[in-house]
């Protein structure tokens, strides 16, 4: 058990059927060149040896917990994050490797620039040892994703711009604006994150290092994970836009008919040519 009170960095993994990859998970964070950190993970129901392999390591940083019944993932974010006890919270899947300075620079980022919020990186993707060749030419391990330096509503209204386990914030400034994960965006809570930060005001930077490896497996592609996944972004670029884009005036209506009489009219014209 972590003994030590106050970590400057709580480093929060949800743990779910994670035993094919949560040691190599573990032992990245575990060899991060900053130290001053808690590592803490939440099992939310495995049903597979996930624990047993998490209590084979033997750190004073590590904190583990179980939740009593399976409550989902945000649900597990949440009371991660309400365990937590560092300035800064950094985001981590039970299936992703941090390279080296993952913690370093974002910490050095983030005490230089008061004004962010969170900090997120690039990343590059892979896929697990033992992947078909098929699975590696369709995943297109090697690529590296990059998102925009300091991304604005407008970046968001088009696509999430942070990728979630790249990401570190300022625990006490969520705290302030009540910003949590809701499950009503499951398994898209992490883009809502964005969105909530985003119209509280706080600023969102990428640094343009990659300092993380995704991993690529079936896990991630299930075509029912897809589905849900379109339909809670097609609700949150939703809530964005009207953001964006406030209420249309009293003659918006009237407008679009008078657009749409001009197109058909057009286009009746060029047949006639």
């Amino acid at each position: 058990m972590c003994t030590n009170n106050q970590p400057q960095v709580s480093v929060l993994i949800p743990v779910y059927n994670a035993a094919p990859f949560i040691a190599a998970t573990i032992r990245a964070v575990l060899a991060q060149t900053f130290k001053d950190f808690e590592l803490i993970l939440l099992n939310d129901g495995s049903t597979d040896n996930s624990a047993e392999i998490i209590a084979g390591f033997d750190d004073t940083r590590i904190r583990y917990a179980e939740n009593e019944r399976n409550l989902g993932i945000s649900a597990t974010r949440n009371k991660l994050v309400s365990m937590a006890r560092g300035d800064y919270i950094a985001v981590l899947d039970n299936d992703d490797i941090c390279l080296p300075r993952r913690l370093e620079a974002q910490v050095r980022f983030l005490d230089e620039h008061p004004d962010i919020a969170i900090a997120g990186t690039w990343f590059e993707l892979f896929c697990p040892p033992g992947s078909s060749l098929l699975r590696r030419l369709l995943l297109s391990p090697g690529w590296v994703w990059c998102q925009p330096r300091f991304p604005s509503r407008k970046d968001a209204w088009r696509g999430n711009v942070l990728m979630h386990p790249t990401a570190m914030y300022r625990r006490e400034i969520f705290a302030a604006h009540g910003i949590a994960y809701n499950a009503e965006y499951t398994p898209a809570e992490d883009y809502d994150l964005v969105r909530q930060a985003l119209d509280a005001g706080l600023k969102i930077a990428n640094i343009p290092q990659i300092l993380l490896r995704y991993n690529l497996h079936g896990g991630n592609f299930s075509l029912r994970r897809k589905e849900q996944m379109r339909a809670a972004d097609r609700r949150i670029k939703l809530a964005i836009r009207e953001k964006l884009f406030p209420k249309p005036h009293f003659f918006y209506p009237y407008f679009l008919v008078i657009l749409q009489k001009l197109r058909l009219k057009f286009m009746i014209g060029k047949q006639d040519v």
